[in-house]
């Protein structure tokens, strides 16, 4: 047994084993690094992909100055838009044709820097119906006067709403959504006319 080489193998076995040089067991080494960093590169490329990317913004904001002259063209009645600070970005702007000739509905979504989110609607008919719809089964609370207007407060019936609804003239106006009641007022005080924006 003391014949035997440092890889353990008897010469009487019949062949003879030539020891590695180290020049091969450094290109094996090289070699298993870069393999085990490609694993973990696409391990970290995975992960970022999969979990670590930026979320995208769910907000799509819109053009409100297309559906409002649009809106404004039907002559209906005076569409309004709200005259907001930076931040604030529309998310919705439509012009829905109501039952009979001569009527409609206007639609105009914001969403706010703090992520709250508003809305001023308008409709020329049916104006209980469409106060119910729109303050969500609200109950009114009172009346506030903003811009020299007096409007009516509303909660909706699972109080994460907040409107302020004012009748008459050509059209009926909700202004609701999830805004603190002081935003609200702010919101309905910036609505301005199409015509004039």
């Amino acid at each position: 047994m003391s014949d035997q080489t440092e890889q353990g193998v008897e010469p009487s076995a019949g062949y003879t084993v030539k020891p590695r040089s180290a020049k091969s067991r450094a290109n094996q080494t090289v070699r298993d690094l870069v393999l085990s960093m490609a694993v973990v590169g696409l391990f970290v490329a995975f992960l970022y992909v999969m979990v670590l990317r930026p979320t995208p913004d769910p907000v799509r904001v819109v053009d409100v100055a297309g559906p409002a002259a649009q809106a404004q063209v039907a002559g209906v009645f005076d569409v309004l838009v709200p005259a907001l600070p930076d931040g604030w970005r529309a998310t919705s702007a439509r012009f829905s044709a109501g039952p009979t000739q001569d009527t409609g509905q206007w639609y105009n979504g914001y969403v706010s820097p703090e992520g709250e989110f508003a809305a001023v609607v308008q409709q020329d008919y049916d104006a209980a119906e469409f106060v119910k719809t729109q303050t969500k089964d609200g109950s009114a609370q009172g009346i506030v006067e903003v811009a020299g207007q007096p409007w009516t407060t509303y909660l909706s019936a699972d109080g994460a709403d907040r409107s302020l609804v004012r009748e008459g003239g050509d059209a009926t106006i909700v202004v609701t959504g999830t805004l603190p009641q002081a935003q609200l007022e702010q919101f309905a005080a910036a609505l301005r006319s199409a015509a004039t924006s």
